[in-house]
This record gives structure tokens, C-alpha cells and sequence, in this order.
């Protein structure tokens, strides 16, 4: 998570980026809901919390040893969607 100046975000889980090293908390249906947003989405769903600053900031993909479907251009990324 970046700032709209290209520094990380600072934020109270000194958390800057989500992985698949992370103990997510999985829907029921095995689907993953990331939260991306300034307020704690609740305490019991914070390990699925990136924090973001109230204002700009930059949201970026990065992959490091990418699967044959990514260098080949099959991946399709998952939508980033705002719920108000």
C-alpha cells in the first residue's frame, strides 16, 4: 500500500502489502474478501485488512515467480470493487 507519493502507507498493523503467506479468513462458499480501506472492516476479519490512508493512494500487483498463465497473459485479475 502506497501513498499517493510512492511511500508506504503508515497504519496501526504496520501492514503494507496482502499475501498468500497471510492466514486469511475464508467466506463459506471458499471465496476471499480483501478489505481495503482506512477503518478496520471488524476485529475478527483484520487478517483480511489492508489499510489504506483516507486519501489517494496507489494499489499495485506484483508477482513474484508468476505461473506460465500470467507470463503468457491468461491471468485475469480480480476486480477491485468500492462498497459504499
Amino acid at each position: 500500500m502506497y501513498n499517493d507519493k510512492f511511500f508506504f502507507v503508515s497504519n496501526p498493523l504496520n501492514r503494507y502489502t496482502v499475501s498468500s503467506r497471510f492466514s486469511f479468513k475464508y467466506n463459506k462458499d471458499g471465496s476471499l474478501d480483501i478489505y481495503i480501506q482506512k477503518e478496520s472492516p471488524d476485529k475478527e476479519l483484520e487478517s483480511n485488512w489492508l489499510p489504506a490512508p483516507a486519501g489517494k493512494f496507489g494499489l499495485m500487483l506484483r508477482m513474484h515467480w508468476p505461473t506460465a498463465e500470467v507470463v503468457e497473459g491468461n491471468y485475469v485479475i480480480p476486480p477491485v470493487k468500492e462498497i459504499p
